[in-house]
């Protein structure tokens, strides 16, 4: 395994050097410089090596592996938080919820989807059902205004948009990132998800009658895309309208978390309290949440910055 980080790390530093060019644009103050990248690769590359010769070790002194993990097991025994997890507004999510001695904590299961490239699975348009305007694939190239009347829009900010191109004449520099996201404004109408249940096989969901949503779901926590705005721009808490499981989300269930997900000293993520009212819906075989997304403030704008989609997290009730 040493020569293996040896040559991890000889191709960090080879790539770093490749990309970072004396005269390429969007050098400033707060971004990493090029020997910080290089320690940055370095260390999270010990970091992942580390664990998979932990992963290793496991594997070759235990042949039925695969039968023995306990991460899909009921009991997950985790440790007590050691940190305050009562001001984030997602304690569940992120550090779970004491078992019954307390002593002890665990997991619940999440699942997750996204708008942003590169994006090998999980994508956020799996989870879509309708209210998404069809429209051009190159994300560099600017949206009418048009598409928006009718439909929520796949693109990137003004910001993104320009500093890729602005890139693309130094190779792109080895950036293979894009903060693609949903965005909307009110003529954009509503914006329907559905999130599968994804652990039917260790927990079924009772199919007679009406199914209570919080039998099953937790939590659903909304991101949006982080890039840099005015002060008109749009609010998750207040200018966005929710309904899950059928029933409208009210202001008090919303939360906005705090410290986790932040960009620019701003808050990017909320939480929706599941209602007690809300119902799964199935879909052939399978069972799901329904959430509609939709802009309620009149005003909001793409000029002074539309509502924006680019994760969404459930939390499964496991």
């Amino acid at each position: 395994m040493d020569a293996l980080k040896v040559l991890i790390v000889l191709s960090l530093r080879s790539k770093t050097h490749n990309t970072f060019l004396s005269r390429s644009p969007g050098q400033s103050a707060w971004h990493p410089k090029m020997m910080e990248h290089e320690l940055m690769g370095w260390m999270l590359a010990m970091h992942m090596l580390d664990a998979v010769e932990v992963a290793l070790n496991v594997m070759e002194q235990d042949p039925k592996w695969r039968e023995n993990i306990t991460l899909n097991e009921p009991n997950r025994n985790l440790p007590a938080p050691v940190t305050d997890v009562s001001k984030t507004g997602a304690a569940s999510i992120l550090h779970g919820i004491p078992n019954h001695d307390s002593s002890t904590w665990r997991m619940h299961r999440v699942s997750c989807r996204t708008s942003f490239l590169p994006n090998m699975f999980g994508n956020l348009d799996s989870i879509i059902e309708s209210g998404v305007t069809k429209n051009e694939d190159d994300m560099l190239k600017s949206r009418d205004d048009s598409l928006f009347i009718g439909g929520w829009v796949m693109d990137v900010g003004q910001v993104e948009r320009e500093t890729k191109l602005k890139v693309q004449k130094y190779g792109g520099l080895g950036y293979i990132d894009m903060k693609t996201a949903l965005y909307g404004i009110p003529s954009s109408g509503t914006l329907k998800l559905w999130l599968p249940y994804e652990i039917s096989a260790t927990k079924p969901v009772q199919s007679t009658g009406d199914v209570q949503a919080r039998t099953y779901f937790n939590s659903v926590v909304l991101c949006e895309v982080n890039e840099k705005r005015g002060d008109k721009e749009c609010s998750m808490i207040s200018d966005l309208a929710f309904r899950v499981g059928g029933t409208l989300v009210s202001k008090a269930d919303i939360t906005q978390i705090n410290t986790v997900a932040s960009y620019l000293k701003k808050d990017i993520c909320i939480r929706l309290e599941i209602p007690k009212e809300a119902k799964l819906s199935a879909r052939g075989e399978e069972y799901g949440l329904p959430v509609d997304i939709a802009v309620s403030r009149a005003d909001v704008s793409r000029e002074n910055g539309a509502c924006s989609l680019s994760h969404v997290i459930w939390e499964h009730n496991d």
